[in-house]
């Protein structure tokens, strides 16, 4: 049991991380809109995100440069700070989202109270508990491992409740459809929210940071199948539930409505289990993401990528901030239309948006993270006793083809919708 335990680290604390109140968010509300169809999206999403996680995991374990040195000597210094503050920027994009989503849960439970209060608390209790303690790291692992397995647990036992229809699950899963006049920022969203490269150039500074070395890399690859099975599960098992629940003619506007989803097994106390569960997944997004954007801001600027740092807590506080206050700056905002005429439906429906947009725009910051990603594991000298196979190179290109795509397609789709947001 102890070695098993040993095993778990790096991937659970990135899978805490992809599984957050904007991935339950858009899981459900993909499931209530196109039913099982996009289910297959959700898994390809997954799959490259495992592939990915291992790889560096690799580079973690095998090079003797972090991820954003290397960049630094390849292209010059001014890339990796540029490179560390364009990613570090996806970060604060996420924060948003996952304010957004802990006050749409909390609102739920506590409608008396103003919704600004939810990100200022959450931001005060995250930025206490990165300042807060010396090991950051070793409180990570063992919180993200445990909200990971509760969230996995939880929604599994409403999925048998609700009784999904499993031939056209299978169906979803398995033959790759996109619906007519789909929703191109939710689904952008759906695989930027599970995607996630910079939560994948983690993994290789966590590694570090656990102390493994190159004898560990089958604890390294045992611990990253665990965890992409469950994140990839947990989305999956979200939207099911939301298709077996609201599809056909649901939608999902609020987080009341996707409290409904765990009625089946919670009954009269669904709000409260859900709202829990969505709080336990913002928290550990909240720290781990801020965390993340520390960590490639400390490195891009030479200081070295090191979790437990003063610098990276201090630039992850700062992160934190951001995301609080754009949060704050949706909630006390007027829906689009006319003022006099916007009611809770309608301001929630602008935070749902606001939140999709939050994880679609992601996307849009990929090509530098790609450009330091083909470096990292294209140069000789990376990993120069470890390269990688044939196969392994093939899986980076189509990995970071698929990135840009989709970054393409969004930059296209989100524009407008930008504009109708501002305008609003």
């Amino acid at each position: 049991m102890a070695v098993g335990l040993r095993r778990i680290g790096p991937a659970f604390i990135v899978g805490a991380c992809i599984i957050g109140p904007g991935s339950v968010t858009l899981m459900s509300r993909t499931g209530a809109v196109y039913g099982y169809s996009m289910l297959w999206l959700a898994i390809l999403a997954g799959a490259l995100m495992a592939g990915f996680l291992a790889l560096f995991l690799r580079f973690g374990l095998y090079s003797r440069e972090t991820f954003l040195g290397l960049a630094s000597r390849k292209l010059g210094p001014w890339f990796a700070v540029v490179c560390g503050f364009s990613l570090a920027s996806v970060n604060a994009t996420f924060q948003f989202g996952n304010n957004l989503g802990v006050t749409a849960a909390m609102t739920t439970l506590f409608g008396d109270v103003p919704k600004v209060v939810w990100p200022v608390g959450f931001t005060l209790l995250s930025i206490v508990f990165l300042l807060g303690f010396r090991n950051i790291y070793l409180l990570l692992e063992r919180l993200m491992t445990f909200f990971l397995v509760f969230m996995v647990l939880a929604f599994v036992a409403n999925l048998l409740w609700a009784g999904p229809d499993w031939p056209a699950a299978l169906k979803g899963a398995f033959i790759p459809n996109i619906p007519e006049g789909a929703d191109w920022l939710t689904l952008g969203g759906l695989v930027a929210t599970t995607f996630v490269m910079v939560a994948a150039f983690f993994q290789a500074y966590l590694v570090r940071a656990k102390g493994w070395k190159e004898e560990d890399l089958s604890s390294g690859v045992t611990d990253t199948v665990l965890a992409s099975i469950l994140y990839t599960a947990i989305g999956c098992v979200i939207m099911m539930t939301a298709a077996a629940v609201f599809y056909p003619g649901g939608s999902v506007d609020s987080a009341a409505g996707m409290a409904m989803q765990l009625e089946g097994v919670f009954g009269p106390y669904a709000r409260i289990i859900f709202c829990v569960g969505f709080g336990t997944a913002a928290f550990s997004s909240f720290v781990t993401n801020a965390m993340i954007g520390g960590v490639l801001v400390n490195d891009g600027l030479g200081l070295g990528g090191k979790v437990n740092s003063p610098s990276t807590k201090l630039i992850a506080a700062v992160i934190l901030i951001i995301g609080m206050a754009t949060a704050i700056a949706i909630l006390q905002s007027d829906a689009p239309g006319d003022a006099a005429a916007v009611g809770p439906a309608a301001k929630s429906q602008l935070e749902i948006r606001a939140l999709a947009l939050a994880q679609a725009l992601t996307l849009l910051a990929v090509p530098l993270g790609v450009l330091a990603t083909l470096l990292a594991f294209f140069d000789r000298d990376a990993m120069a006793k470890h390269p990688l196979s044939l196969p392994e190179r093939a899986f980076v290109v189509a990995g970071v083809t698929v990135l840009l795509g989709i970054a393409g397609m969004t930059a296209l789709r989100v524009v407008p919708m930008v504009q109708s947001l501002l305008s609003g």
